[in-house]
């Protein structure tokens, strides 16, 4: 049977903005004012995600975490605001590869 892969990159500046209105649209506690400046997965649950976020207008920093699954769904949404068609029904994960988000999308 056919299958079809597809990757779509994000940038921390996209990704910021993608949570960002995740949060606004589900009335959740908004991520720190600020950028993204670095991301890693949690050594305690693979499941979760690390946001550094710094704010250089004030210098302050701090940490926010976010599940694969809010990512994603986060990522999804940004997508449809930029008009980037995502198969309903397919498969979708995050993966980090240096300085970008990664969104698979399995059909």
């Amino acid at each position: 049977m056919p299958h079809e892969e597809r990757r779509i990159f994000f940038d921390y500046v996209e990704t910021y903005k993608a949570i960002y209105a995740l949060c606004v649209q589900k009335e959740m506690k908004k991520p720190l004012p600020g950028e993204i400046v670095a991301i890693k997965i949690d050594p305690k649950d693979d499941r979760n995600l690390v946001f550094n976020i710094e704010n250089k207008l004030d210098n302050t920093s701090g940490v926010r975490e976010y599940s694969r699954d809010f990512l994603a769904a986060a990522l999804m949404l940004y997508c449809r605001t930029l008009r980037i068609p995502l198969p309903k029904g397919a498969r979708k994960s995050v993966d980090i590869e240096g300085d970008r988000i990664i969104l698979n999308v399995s059909i």
